[in-house]
């Protein structure tokens, strides 16, 4: 099979979490392919996993959060694509990412 790149990195340096997903694979030909609201669904899991249940998820905490997705890209793929996969596959994966790059953060701030 086609191998699959995930790539996102989070900046945090100016109060906002930025999720760059610059490095992405493009699309691929198979039904991985994830629309943008899957991508959007898999940083607000990952976010809630990590903050206490007392925080309302709601507008508020989400407005300091952007995110760039690279067209074209399995994350962001053109109209035709088939995308019934990366619904469970890709979005697992893509969660997966996200919480390692907060872990990498994590430990290079010594918690």
């Amino acid at each position: 099979g086609t191998k699959i790149a995930l790539r996102v990195e989070v900046n945090g340096a100016d109060g906002s979490a930025v999720f760059d997903f610059e490095g992405t694979g493009p699309q691929v030909h198979g039904n991985c392919n994830a629309p943008r609201a899957i991508t959007y669904s898999a940083i607000i899991y990952a976010l809630r996993a990590m903050v206490a249940l007392d925080v309302p998820l709601n507008q508020g905490c989400l407005r300091p959060v952007r995110v760039a997705v690279p067209e074209g890209s399995i994350l962001w793929p053109r109209r035709e694509a088939a995308v019934v996969g990366g619904n469970v596959l890709t979005s697992q994966r893509l969660v997966d990412v996200i919480l390692a790059a907060f872990g990498a953060a994590a430990a290079s701030q010594g918690c």
